[in-house]
């Protein structure tokens, strides 16, 4: 702070006074007046603390600007800036902090909570000026604590002056008490406390919905807050609607909205595809935000597919149009990347941690829990080996996590087979006649409960950190007395007994259930998952991922037992993921705005969908924004017809650069081998396209096949010039390739994954005959992306502010590096040949690698694409949409609740 005449401990007194006095003054003046009287009385019981309230509060405003906890994209229009930043003594951020911290939430934690809300709310309608309203979108990670992050938005948004708080909290009245009981507890809705300057009206409880008639005359204070957290239904929706209508307009205006669309790619987006065609719950939650005169519709989500897909012209639709913000992975969270290798380069190793928690059921079992609709009646189920095992791990993972921590916690395992209500209730059934069987057979059980420690209890060592393994002989009696107390229970939109952890009663639950617990529902303690209900939608597929989350203490024993091919449909939407969060950040620094966001999500050809067809009528199909991006093969040809293809098109590229005398580089850092990286300069897209005519890629990637590479630089890289670089590997001369007369390179080694953990289905049937594809998985390391121009600085053909650029990236980031090759040599492409040794084989320790086998090198494809400042920012990547049935959940828009009266209770 600058200009302060009050040192730091008389300012954080003096601020603390402040801020009681307005909480206090509140309640009889409108926001601006209660500011300047508490400002006033605060500086004259302290001298100056005007002037360095306003000094704080500037420096305040500025931090915010500058914080980079995640990543946001925003609107241009320079609005001014109005907020200056969270309560720091009194109010409801500062209590609702305290709360996080008296429940043992990491300080990292909290710190990335309050940066996140920090930008969001900077992002958000400015509470006093009457007529503003933002609509912005949240992108979290599943089970990653996105009712943490909302509720420390709701706090301070209270403390700002919002008055009106609506959280739209999914489809399922399990998600919905679940997270009203959370708010409940977290922003101590049903605690007075004593000069707070703000009084909670609940409109809805753990046991009602919202209303039909609620009388809005509580508003005539405006220190009092009106919060609901409402299930996506028609007349929950519609009642809303209608009490925002009740408040008088002059009183409307003054009383900003708060919309927290929990789960917001489900049912909000218009499912009927037109505009001309309104499905009945966004035509709810449209009416609902055209209802408000002053506020902010935030818009959370794991799985942004559907939001993404709302047409931006489209003005009475939810698009996000003023902000989209990614919140910052929080630490300790277990999810897709540190599952699966989403860069896919060489470097990361050859094994992904999946494949160390991971057990694909055999289909022979999977089929025994998934009928088909038809033959229902027929389903007579009995218990399988891998659901056995699985059952037997997580009473066993149970037992070690209660030695691990010395308490008593929530522990369950999810077991999700089907959307149908009669798979789940013979399923419980099974489970729970499987349980009492063991129960009663406790002497005989012991061999094959060790069978299983042994087994599994080292196959996520790297996760185990300092925690400790307990020997058999005290694990055996933890886990009799677990499985004394293992509940089988089924949720589901029929269930009865749904699944509702109270923290005082801790429970070890098996849940079986469909499509509630495949959305937002929070599993607490997962150990275990066994699914085998697959989807054809990456949003779907995506929430089905309840494994991912925070694991403290049994990081190292979550295990997961997936349905026969699922394995390799996470692995894709792993790296889907990670490109969508890529493609913000790159937005960001590129400086645009929400209405150029349109994803480049990757197809997964054949078998998946982005998200439902209906919710796609907006999105353009097959074009991709190209420029700066990485693109290789992983799928090569390994039969002697496929290497020899290989050969033939390097070779004759090769030829060309040399017949057209083109400069050939070498690269300086590998001079002690016998084979460095070499590098001609120069070469014409001609050149690249006639290369591709004659090399195969696999019909997956179309922008590596020669038409969709022509029409690319036709549209974008006229002008480009190609770097041909020949990737040396480090064999030290023990195996080379030769791709011309003195163009020697040594080989790579590269090893493909067995075949049970990839499907060459997904290449399709367009495959050249006899081929003999393998998947590599990776075939770039992370310094191969600017290899050509680390070539050319060891040349000295680069100047020093571009060998700082250089220096400065970081290869574990695709924006970094898009965003350096956009400032160094702009304009050119790199083709990059790796030979690959035919004789590769895995490290020692691999457990998902073979040997290549093949009896000469294979020839690889990397290519950088130049950079297209011109390439138009909605084109993207989506999917040739077969015609079938997507699959549908056997759920239907019912209301199980009854009305709230907040004048009664419930």
């Amino acid at each position: 702070m600058t200009g302060l005449e009050l040192d730091g401990d008389e300012f954080d007194l003096a601020l603390g006074a402040y801020e009681g006095m307005r909480k206090t003054l509140t309640s009889q003046l409108n926001q601006d007046a209660a500011h300047l009287r508490a400002l006033e009385m605060t500086d004259g019981m302290f001298r100056g603390f005007r002037a360095a309230y306003e000094a704080y509060e500037e420096d305040t405003r500025n931090s915010v600007g500058r914080m980079k906890d995640g990543t946001t994209i925003r609107k241009d229009g320079g609005r001014p800036v109005w907020y200056g930043g969270a309560k720091k003594r009194i109010g409801e951020w500062p209590d609702y902090r305290e709360r996080l911290e008296a429940s043992g939430l990491p300080a990292a934690a909290i710190e990335s909570i309050h940066r996140s809300t920090e930008q969001i709310l900077d992002q958000s309608a400015n509470p006093k000026a009457v007529g503003d309203r933002r609509k912005g979108l949240v992108i979290g990670y599943v089970q990653s604590g996105k009712t943490a992050n909302f509720t420390g938005l709701i706090s301070k948004a209270v403390d700002e002056g919002y008055r009106i708080i609506i959280v739209l909290a999914g489809m399922y009245t399990n998600l919905r008490v679940q997270t009203q009981l959370r708010l409940q507890k977290d922003l101590g809705l049903d605690t007075v406390r004593e000069g707070s300057g703000v009084a909670w009206h609940r409109l809805t409880s753990s046991n009602a919905d919202i209303g039909k008639d609620i009388s809005p005359g509580f508003f005539s204070n405006p220190s009092n807050v009106a919060v609901m957290v409402v299930k996506k239904h028609e007349m929950r929706l519609a009642n809303v609607s209608k009490f925002l209508r009740s408040i008088p307009e002059v009183t409307l205006n003054r009383r900003a909205v708060m919309v927290i669309d929990d789960e917001s790619d489900q049912a909000t987006p218009n499912t009927l595809g037109s505009k001309d065609l309104v499905s009945t719950i966004n035509k709810r939650v449209r009416e609902l935000w055209s209802a408000v005169p002053t506020g902010t519709y935030v818009a959370y989500t794991a799985t942004p597919f559907a939001n993404v897909f709302i047409d931006p012209s489209d003005d009475g639709d939810l698009y996000p149009e003023d902000f989209i913000s990614v919140l910052a992975k929080p630490e300790g969270y277990m999810g897709s990347e540190l599952f699966f290798d989403v860069s896919q380069t060489f470097d990361s190793g050859d094994d992904e941690m999946i494949h160390r928690l991971a057990h694909e059921v055999p289909e022979d079992e999977a089929v025994t829990f998934t009928p088909k609709p038809k033959k229902i009646d027929e389903f007579d189920p009995e218990m399988t080996d891998s659901l056995a095992t699985a059952i037997r791990w997580f009473i066993l993972a149970t037992a070690i996590r209660g030695i691990r921590t010395s308490k008593s916690q929530d522990s369950s395992m999810l077991v999700h087979t089907s959307q149908l209500i009669r798979v789940h209730e013979r399923t419980k059934e099974v489970i729970a006649h499987f349980i009492s069987d063991i129960a009663l057979d406790m002497d005989n059980q012991e061999q094959t409960f060790r069978g299983v420690f042994e087994a599994e209890i080292h196959n996520a060592a790297p996760l185990r950190g300092e925690e400790p393994v307990p020997a058999w002989d005290d694990l055996w009696p933890v886990a009799k007395k677990v499985i004394e107390s293992v509940v089988v229970k089924i949720d589901n939109g029929a269930s009865d007994d749904r699944l509702i952890y109270d923290s005082s009663m801790p429970q070890t639950v098996i849940a079986v259930g469909g499509g509630t617990l495949s959305r937002g529902l929070t599993l607490e303690g997962l150990v275990v998952s066994y699914f085998l209900r697959s989807s054809n939608t990456y949003d779907t597929l995506l929430q089905m991922g309840r494994w991912f989350g925070f694991r403290p203490h049994y990081a190292d024993l979550v295990r997961v037992w997936m349905g026969p091919g699922l394995l390799d449909e996470y692995g894709h939407l792993a790296t889907v993921e990670k490109q969508l969060r890529d493609e913000v950040a790159v937005m960001e620094q590129e400086k645009r705005t929400p209405s150029d966001f349109a994803v480049k999500v990757k197809s997964h050809p054949g078998r998946l969908e982005i998200t439902s067809k209906n919710k796609m009528d907006a999105a353009k199909l097959a074009r991709a924004g190209l420029g700066g991006t990485r693109r290789q093969t992983i799928y090569l040809d390994r039969s002697a017809t496929g290497r020899g293809s290989g050969y033939a098109a390097s070779r004759e590229l090769v030829q060309k650069a040399l017949d057209q005398g083109l400069p050939m580089l070498t690269r300086g850092a590998h001079a002690n081998r016998r084979f460095p990286s070499l590098m001609f300069r120069g070469m014409g897209n001609a050149d690249v396209v006639d290369f591709l005519r004659s090399y195969w890629v696999a019909p997956t990637d179309r922008w590596l096949q020669p038409d969709g590479m022509k029409s690319w630089l036709e549209r974008h890289g006229a002008d480009t010039e190609w770097n041909l670089v020949l990737v040396s590997g480090s064999s030290n001369g023990e195996r080379t390739h030769e791709y011309a007369d003195g163009v020697t390179v040594g080989t790579s080694r590269r090893t493909p994954l067995k075949s049970k953990y990839w499907s060459q289905d997904r290449l399709g049937s367009d495959l050249p005959p006899h081929a003999d594809i393998v998947n590599i998985r990776a075939l770039m390391s992370g310094d191969d992306y600017f290899l050509d121009l680390r070539i050319l600085a060891d040349n000295g053909e680069l100047e020093e502010h571009d060998i700082k650029h250089l220096d400065e990236i970081d290869k574990r980031s695709a924006p970094s590096v898009k965003n350096a090759r956009s400032k160094v040599r702009p304009q050119e492409g790199t083709i990059l040949l790796y030979a690959i040794d035919g004789k590769s084989t895995p490290v020692d320790d691999s457990g998902t690698r073979t040997k290549m086998g093949a009896e000469g090198p294979l020839i690889g494809l990397g290519v950088v694409f130049p950079h297209a400042e011109a390439e138009d920012p909605d084109e993207y990547w989506s999917v040739d949409l077969e015609d079938r049935d997507p699959d549908q959940e056997s759920t239907s828009q019912s209301d199980d609740e009854g009305d709230y009266d907040p004048e009664k209770g419930s």
